[in-house]
C-alpha cells in the first residue's frame, strides 16, 4: 500500500530541489529556439553594422541583383541589366580590399562611401555572377532596397538596412528549424550558430535564406521521419517550396529532393495531392532551368562545360577520383571554410578557435537528443548529403575547373552548411544509462556561441579597421553622416 507522507516528500523535493540533469533536459528541450536568438540576433546585427561594405562574398552582385528585382525583373538578362548606378560608384570604392589584407576601411573612404545616395537607372550593368540566380530567396534585400529608395536613405545604410532584415529572416526561419527539430538538434543549433552562418546571415546575400530555410526542411523531415507518420499536404508543400527557391538559387540544391520519402508513407492518404505538387515543383525547376541555360555567362576559353560534361559521361569515375583528389589536396582548408574563413575567404579565425569549433561540432553530433529508429533516418541523411555534395562539385567541376584538371575549383565549406545536421541522424537513439552519461555533451555546445560571439567581432576589427578607434569613427562617418 503507497505511504502519501512518503510521495508527498518526494514530490516536494523534486519539485523545490531539480537537478542540473534535469535543468539541462528542460533547456534542450523548451528553451534552445530561444537560446539561439538570444546569441544569433545580436551576431546579426552587430555583423551587419562593422562588416566593410560588399565583404561578404559577391555581396555587391546580390545587392545589385535585388535592386534589379525590386524594379520588378524577377528574371534577369543575361549578364545583369538596369539597376541605380550609385551601386557601382559605391561598390568601386571597395573593388581592391578583397584578398588583399593591406587594403582597410579608413574614416575618409568611409566617408566618402556614406555621402552617396540613390541617382537613378543605369542600363547594362554587368552582375553576371548573380543575374541568372532566382527571385525567391530575395525578398529580404528587395523590402530593404525599396524602403531606402523611397526614403532617400544613403547607399550605406540601405546596404546594412538590407543585411538586418535579411539576417532577421533568416534568424525566425532557424527559431522555427529548432522548434520542430527531432533528429541533430544539438549539431543544428551549432550550425546555425556557426562564424561562417552568422556572417551569411548578416549579409545582403540570398544564402542567408538558402541555408536557414534548407536547414527547416531538415527538420521538418526529422519531425515526419521521428513521428512514424506520413507529413500532412501542408507540410509536403512547404518542402516542396524550399526545394524549389533553394534550387533556383543553386541548381545542386535540387539533391534536396532526397528527403521527399520522410513526407510521403507508403499507403500515404495524401498521395494524389502529393503527386500533384511534386509535379509542379519538377515542372518549375524544369522551367528555370530552360531559362538559366541562356542566362550562363560566356565562359574563358580554357573552362568548357560541354567539355567536361563529355569527360564526365565517358568516365564514370573520373567525379568520385576528382573529389577525391580534391579533399585529399585542400581537406583543411574545406574545414575551416565550414566554421569560418570570413570576408572573401581571406579573414581568418585563430587557429585554436577552429581546433575547439571542431571539438565542438564533433559533440554536438553525439549529443543525445536523437528517438526512435535509426536505419531509415540515417540512410535518408547520408543519401541526401552525399547526392547534394556530388552535385555541388559536379557543377563546380563543369563550371569552373579547366579542362583536364585533377581537382575541383571552386568548392567551399559554405556550399554544405545547410545539410550538415544531417550527418547527427545517424546516431542512433540511447539507452538511459548511456544518456546520462553523454548529457553533459550538451554544456559545450550551448555555450561555444559565446566565445564566437566575442572572437568574431575582434577578427573583423582586426582585418577591416586595424583598431578598435579607427572602427568607431569609421562607422559614425559611413552611417551616421
Amino acid at each position: 500500500m503507497c505511504d502519501p507522507s512518503r510521495d508527498l516528500a518526494a514530490i516536494s523535493v523534486t519539485a523545490h530541489a531539480p537537478s542540473s540533469r534535469s535543468r539541462l533536459a528542460n533547456v534542450v528541450e523548451t528553451k534552445l529556439r530561444w537560446l539561439f536568438l538570444i546569441y544569433a540576433l545580436p551576431s546579426v546585427i552587430v555583423l551587419s553594422i562593422i562588416m566593410a561594405p560588399f565583404q561578404v562574398a559577391d555581396e555587391l552582385a546580390h545587392i545589385e541583383r535585388a535592386d534589379q528585382i525590386s524594379h520588378g525583373r524577377m528574371i534577369s538578362r543575361r549578364l545583369g541589366g538596369t539597376i541605380d548606378g550609385s551601386w557601382i560608384v559605391i561598390g568601386a570604392l571597395y573593388q581592391n580590399m578583397p584578398f588583399h589584407p593591406e587594403v582597410t576601411q579608413t574614416v575618409a573612404l568611409a566617408r566618402e562611401a556614406g555621402a552617396i545616395r540613390w541617382s537613378g537607372p543605369k542600363h547594362r550593368v554587368n552582375f553576371q555572377g548573380t543575374a541568372q540566380y532566382g527571385p525567391f530567396l530575395y525578398l529580404p534585400q528587395v523590402i530593404a532596397v525599396q524602403f531606402g529608395r523611397l526614403a532617400g536613405s544613403s547607399l550605406a545604410r540601405t546596404l546594412v538596412a538590407a543585411r538586418m532584415i535579411n539576417g532577421f529572416a533568416a534568424c525566425v526561419v532557424g527559431f522555427l528549424a529548432l522548434s520542430i527539430c527531432r533528429r541533430g538538434r544539438a549539431l543544428t543549433f551549432a550550425t546555425l550558430l556557426l562564424p561562417m552562418t552568422l556572417s551569411q546571415f548578416g549579409s545582403a546575400s540570398q544564402d542567408a535564406l538558402l541555408i536557414s530555410l534548407s536547414i527547416l526542411a531538415v527538420a521538418m523531415a526529422s519531425r515526419a521521419l521521428t513521428g512514424q507518420r506520413p507529413a500532412s499536404t501542408a507540410e509536403f508543400a512547404v518542402f516542396a517550396f524550399i526545394v524549389v527557391a533553394t534550387t533556383l538559387a543553386r541548381p545542386p540544391q535540387f539533391a534536396l529532393a532526397f528527403l521527399a520519402p520522410a513526407f510521403v508513407g507508403r499507403r500515404d492518404p495524401a498521395w494524389r495531392s502529393k503527386g500533384l505538387i511534386a509535379a509542379v515543383a519538377v515542372v518549375t525547376v524544369i522551367f528555370w532551368m530552360r531559362i538559366l541555360s541562356g542566362l550562363t555567362p560566356p565562359m574563358p576559353p580554357e573552362l568548357s562545360v560541354s567539355g567536361q560534361f563529355q569527360r564526365l559521361l565517358g568516365d564514370p569515375l573520373l567525379l568520385p577520383a576528382v573529389m577525391m583528389n580534391s579533399f585529399a589536396k585542400d581537406g583543411l582548408w574545406l574545414l575551416k571554410t565550414v566554421v569560418g574563413y570570413l570576408g572573401w575567404t581571406d579573414t581568418l579565425m585563430p587557429n585554436w578557435y577552429y581546433l575547439t569549433a571542431a571539438g565542438a561540432l564533433v559533440v554536438a553530433m553525439i549529443a543525445p537528443g536523437n528517438r526512435g529508429p535509426v536505419l531509415w533516418p540515417g540512410t535518408l541523411a547520408l543519401l541526401t548529403f552525399g547526392a547534394l555534395l556530388t552535385a555541388l562539385c559536379a557543377a563546380l567541376y563543369m563550371t569552373w575547373t579547366p579542362l583536364g584538371q585533377a581537382t575541383i575549383n571552386g568548392m567551399q565549406g559554405r556550399y554544405i552548411l545547410q545539410v550538415l545536421p544531417l550527418l547527427a541522424w545517424v546516431v542512433p537513439e540511447c539507452g538511459p544509462r548511456l544518456e546520462r552519461v553523454l548529457a553533459p555533451t550538451w554544456y559545450p555546445v550551448l555555450l561555444f556561441p559565446l566565445i564566437t560571439l566575442a572572437v568574431t567581432p575582434v577578427v573583423i576589427m582586426e582585418r577591416y579597421y586595424g583598431s578598435w578607434p579607427v572602427m568607431a569613427e569609421s562607422l559614425k562617418a559611413l552611417l551616421l553622416t
